[in-house]
């Protein structure tokens, strides 16, 4: 299991700035599991960075910049414990390969997350368009088609580029897209991905030539993209494909 500190060190090596003590904690309980017998975690954080850094001083991997507030010191120099093991997919794998880890991954999310349970079925025939058929249990009036356009990658994409053939969207809420990035370096789907019901897609993506349409957006929301109002945390999908499922 790995300690405050570890993880204290990853998350603010990740955001590559500084950070709260309150914000280290809960990122290390949301993302990485943090597990605390202690009433007060963040104090607990707080504490342990601070004995660290008058402990090793320059040496030390945090550096304090206001109260309660830490980064990385820039001084630090990793040795090989401190380097993370740097993975890459294999060169073997192919394009359709990639598409289905990303479509199984997306399937698993629908499963294990939300309020209501929902069912996912891939189709055993090649139905260009269709990645996923998603029901909710016992209900079989309303089915949902989601298409899953996925990049494979390393850290944070920055901008996002995909391309939809015009003739495998059906303009109806029955039918969504998913957006997703994969980290091949963490081996999963990143924490944010697009949910956009076909209908907006059609109505705001870019038209390209050769019966096709572009989409183009920034993987962090800055509320001057017009696919931001899409972008959601990945647990969310679920919730937000019942939401459509009310408007078929």
């Amino acid at each position: 299991m790995s300690t405050f500190k570890e993880l204290a060190y990853k998350i603010l090596k990740e955001a590559n700035k500084s950070l709260h003590s309150k914000q280290i904690t809960k990122l290390a309980k949301e993302k990485y599991g943090l597990v605390s017998e202690g009433k007060t975690p963040e104090m607990t954080m707080n504490a342990l960075l601070i004995v660290d850094i008058n402990t090793h001083k320059e040496k030390s991997r945090f550096k304090k910049m206001a109260p309660s507030t830490f980064c990385i010191n820039p001084n630090f120099k990793e040795t090989s414990k401190e380097k993370e093991k740097q993975y890459s997919i294999s060169k073997n794998i192919s394009t359709q390969q990639k598409g289905s880890i990303a479509e199984a991954r997306i399937a698993e999310l629908i499963i294990l997350y939300g309020k209501t349970a929902l069912s996912c079925y891939k189709p055993i025939s090649d139905d260009e368009g269709i990645d996923l058929i998603v029901k909710e249990k016992g209900n079989f009036k309303k089915i949902m088609y989601i298409q899953i356009k996925s990049r494979f990658g390393v850290g944070d994409p920055g901008i996002y580029t995909a391309t939809v053939k015009e003739k495998t969207l059906i303009d109806n809420y029955s039918m969504a897209m998913v957006f997703c990035y994969f980290d091949s370096e963490k081996g999963d789907i990143g924490e944010r991905l697009w949910f956009v019901p076909a209908p907006n897609f059609r109505d705001k993506a870019n038209k390209l030539k050769n019966e096709r349409f572009g989409f183009v957006a920034g993987y962090k929301k800055n509320e001057s993209n017009k696919w931001d109002g899409f972008l959601i945390d990945k647990q969310d999908l679920t919730n937000k494909i019942v939401e459509q499922m009310k408007r078929i």
